[in-house]
Formats: C-alpha cells, structure tokens, sequence
C-alpha cells in the first residue's frame, strides 16, 4: 500500500544518494510497456545532517534546510530491463522536494502527464510530448503555486475528474493553516484554484493531510475525496490532539462543492493517529470501496464502507493486450439515463501509495450503464452497451 523511505544502492552521480518517497507506473510513450516514474524528496547527508529542535526537544528539520533533488524516468526495455531516461525526459533540470505523484491526460491528447508535490517549494507538472519527453508547465498551467503565491507543504495527491466534465481536476493535501487546495481542470490547458469557492479553505484550514483519495464512496455518480490525516511533528514538541488527528471523507455535493465529514463518517470510532499512506479496494465484494490506512507507531487500519443506501455500482476490470497489460492510463466514459462520468486506470494515488483497479464508479438509482467508453492508451476505443450495474465486468482490449 504505501512504499517507504529506500536509498539508491548506486548513488546518483551528481546528487548523491537519493532519497525516494514515492513512485509510479505508467507507460509514458505509449509502447505498450510500463515504465517507472521515482519521486526523490532532499538531498541528506548523516554526516552533514543539521540539529533543529522544538521546545528543547530534538525534532524534524524543515525542508529549507536542504537542497532539492531531481525525480528519475526509467524507460522499459522490454526484456526485463530498464534504462534511465531522466536526463532526456527533461526532468533532470527541474529539482524538487518531491512527496506525491499523480498521472493523468490532462488535456486528453491521448498522453499521460505527471503531476509532482514538493514539499515547501512550487509544484512540478510535467506535460508529456510524446516520445518520453516532457515540458515542466506548472506556473504557465496555474497549479505551482496556491492563489497566495506561498509555498505549502505538498503532501499527496490526486488526479481525477471531479465535476464529471470529463477533465481530470486535482486534490493537493498539506498541512495545517495551508488548506487542502483543489484545481479546476479548464480544459484550456491549465486549471483555477477553486479551494475557496468549493468550501475546501474553512473546513481544511485546521487541518494537516498527507493521502488524498479521490473516489466515490457513497456510489451517488460523484467521487469524493478521502484525505489520511496526522502532522510531522514528534509528539514531544506539540500537543497530542494537534499531531495526531483522525482521517475525513469530504462528500462531493456536486458543482465543486464539499461537506467534510469525520464523526458523521464514523472515523473518530478510532483512536487518532498520524496516519500516512491510503489505499482503497472493494475489500468485500459489496460495491462500496474501502479504505487502509497507515500510521506511524501504530498498526495499519482498516475502514471498511457500510454507508446505508441502496445505490448501484460498476467496476471495469481492464487488461490490456496492445496497451499495457493493466491497462494503466485507459479513460472510461460511464452514461447512464442520469449522466455521463469519468475516470481513468492508474494506481498512482495519494502519498507513498498504490491502489489498484478495478476502476470504480458509483451509478446512484441506475440499474444499468447505457454506455461504457474505453479509450486505450493503444487509440483503441471500444464501446460496451446496455451493461447491468452491481457487478465487475472484465474488459479485454482488442483489435481496433
């Protein structure tokens, strides 16, 4: 669910050891093979590391202690190899402090793109060209910054369509008195803050997030977001109930609007805790999703879904046979008789973290999908019609 801090074994030769907190899959030019996106957060040195305490007590440093690092492109070869391509990808000349990753096709130009938290420092987008090369666009886009203009502390992240318009927004989590900000999709090749205008900035304010999840959890047709919560400080240097805080569910009242839920969710039923890394899955076979969770000095938890309503769902279990096999990248279109959704195939979700398909989608009253779209990574389209909701359908690519 969520991988943990790893040093390079070859240290990089410019940098040094890297340290890398998280990564992705996602087949970046398109060849059918799944290349790895690495993450790297600073640059530290044990022999150099600076002492920073709070309260007399020896803490965490902050991040401007330490120099950025560059994020790693590894290129598929197809016989079990890979090479590094970060150079070439243009992601070597852009350094960064870098907590989450998130992958979608932002203007839906049939390429993935690459969304980078960093923590205390500008945000990275790196817009796919094609070929595994990239152009770093995230002042000309409007998300490498909150509307401020200040740096925040870039936890996780994730990349999906939250307003059905069939453009994926994005959710940033960071910590308190930074607010948990939401970018609109323009689908004019950028985006607008709207944390003010959705409700995210009050309920968010207090709080400090690191995995954000962006899913439908009540299966109304409109995904929500679950946000994993706690703060880095150590417990000697804070107050418990500032550090350790329990996790939110913010339910999507459609029109970019949320209402945070915690208590009403049942997620105060468990102590607090600094919670870290989320993953979601069907872990029952019921239709609703489910969540884990992570913690530091505590065991993982597992929330499991009993929201009380009788609405429908549909999960489209992909495998690829042109495109890659888990069919990472592939945009479905669910319709139904009260609207159209979206969503798209990829385990790159919140922080450190990895959740795998089926893709999800919640049908409200609808007992039926009149139409399911699948756009592969391949260009091939395929068309399912009149499916049957509640179930999983499996989903072969074939020929064009």
């Amino acid at each position: 669910m969520a991988c943990q801090v790893v040093f390079s074994r070859n240290p990089d030769p410019e940098y040094g050891p890297l340290w890398s907190v998280d990564a992705t899959w996602v087949d970046v030019n398109n060849d059918g093979l799944l290349d790895l996106v690495v993450i790297n957060y600073i640059r530290w040195d044990f022999n150099h590391e600076p002492i920073c305490d709070s309260g007399g007590h020896r803490d965490y440093c902050h991040p401007k202690m330490y120099k950025p690092s560059p994020n790693q492109l590894f290129i598929n070869n197809g016989d079990g190899t890979f090479r590094d391509a970060s150079r070439e990808a243009g992601f070597r000349e852009h350094l960064g402090k870098g907590m989450g990753v998130a992958a979608a096709d932002f203007d839906l130009d049939g390429k993935i793109d690459l969304f980078i938290t960093n923590d205390k420092l500008f945000n990275s987008f790196f817009h796919n060209k094609g070929g595994g090369k990239f152009d770093e666009i995230a002042f000309n886009a409007n998300v490498a910054l909150r509307e401020s203009g200040e740096f925040i502390s870039g936890m996780g992240v994730d990349f999906r369509d939250l307003d059905n318009d069939g453009l994926p927004d994005l959710c940033v989590v960071a910590l308190d008195n930074e607010t948990f900000p939401i970018y609109r999709n323009t689908g004019k090749g950028g985006f607008e803050e709207v944390t003010q205008s959705s409700g995210m900035t009050m309920l968010t304010l207090p709080m400090a997030g690191y995995s954000p999840t962006i899913a439908d959890f009540d299966n109304d047709g409109w995904k929500d977001i679950f946000v994993s919560r706690g703060h880095v400080q150590s417990l000697l240097s804070a107050p418990r109930l500032m550090i350790e805080q329990p996790n939110t569910v913010f339910r999507n009242l459609k029109s970019m609007h949320f209402a945070a839920l915690t208590a009403e969710a049942g997620l105060t039923s468990f102590h607090p805790s600094r919670h870290r890394g989320s993953a979601v899955g069907d872990l029952n076979g019921d239709g609703r999703l489910d969540v884990l969770v992570s913690a530091i000095h505590a065991p993982a938890e597992v929330w499991v879904n009993d929201s009380p309503n009788a609405n429908h769902w549909l999960e489209i279990k992909l495998q690829g046979t042109h495109s890659n096999r888990d069919g990472i990248g592939a945009r479905i279109r669910v319709v139904t008789a009260t609207g159209a959704q979206y969503n798209h195939m990829t385990t790159s979700v919140g922080y450190a973290s990895s959740s795998a398909g089926p893709v999800h989608f919640g049908l409200g009253s609808n007992k039926s999908a009149e139409l399911v779209e699948i756009c592969w990574p391949s260009g091939i389209v395929q068309r399912l019609l009149n499916v049957a909701a509640d179930r999983v359908v499996k989903v072969i690519e074939t020929a064009q």
